[in-house]
């Protein structure tokens, strides 16, 4: 091939090539603001080269625990065909509503609800304090309730039982937008309720208190209500109920 032509053909292709250089140049990603880099980009934008799948990095997980207790506690078993088993080690998952246990201490767990016990026992909180007790709160006022456990604060001799219902909530993260929080977690939050139980069998849903406690006590509010006693905790609630059952 003649050396002009072959010079002709390099110079050709160099000058189709510019404008292809020239469009590159152009789609070039213009740097982004901190806020939007911050975002998670998943798409590509039309005009710029984005990374996929180039996530949010400040999202920290999720702070708490969905169990009654974080460990393993040797819980006692009461079953629906009446049999007792004793030092299991369980944890009660408030969040999913669900006593895990793990038999004979292996590393599989095994989820019980409430159609497979009549209840439960964990050790007590402290020396000295009695046992404490679960059964199913197969009464709860609410459908969403009744597939839970609520824990057995008193129960008195006149058929009034102070109930505990733990529950657990999931406060979402909070941190993307001109009015965000800057919560960069998920958070399981207890959200805890009292129910009154009453000789007739219906329930209450009751705070705390004594003005609470009296309106849903019936034939022991006047115990209740005669007493100047605060009832901030509760173990006031349960003193204040034993008090009330005396002067009935």
């Amino acid at each position: 091939m003649p050396y002009s032509s072959r010079f002709t053909q390099l110079l050709a292709a160099a000058l189709l090539a510019l404008p292809l250089a020239g469009r590159a140049q152009q789609m070039r990603p213009t740097p982004a603001p901190d806020a939007a880099a911050n975002a998670n980009k998943t798409n590509i934008v039309p005009g710029e080269f984005q990374a996929y799948n180039s996530f949010d990095h400040r999202y920290e997980g999720i702070v708490g625990t969905p169990y009654l207790i974080k460990g393993w506690t040797p819980t006692t078993l009461q079953l629906v065909d009446k049999r007792q088993v004793d030092n299991v080690p369980a944890r009660y998952d408030v969040y999913r509503q669900v006593l895990v246990i793990r038999p004979d201490n292996k590393s599989d767990s095994v989820w019980l609800d409430a159609t497979r016990l009549t209840g439960f026992v964990l050790p007590p909180l402290l020396s000295g304090q009695p046992a404490r007790v679960f059964q199913p709160f197969a009464d709860a006022p609410q459908p969403d309730q009744r597939r839970a456990f609520a824990e057995v604060l008193y129960q008195g001799a006149a058929g009034y039982t102070l109930l505990k219902l733990p529950r657990k909530i999931l406060v979402k993260a909070n941190y993307q937008g001109g009015y965000a929080a800057d919560r960069r977690y998920d958070e399981l939050v207890d959200r805890n309720t009292y129910f009154l139980r009453r000789p007739d069998g219906t329930v209450a849903e009751v705070k705390l208190n004594r003005k609470s406690l009296a309106a849903a006590a019936g034939s022991l509010q006047p115990g209740l209500s005669s007493s100047k006693a605060d009832i901030k905790t509760e173990q006031d609630a349960v003193q204040a109920l034993q008090a009330a059952e005396v002067t009935r």
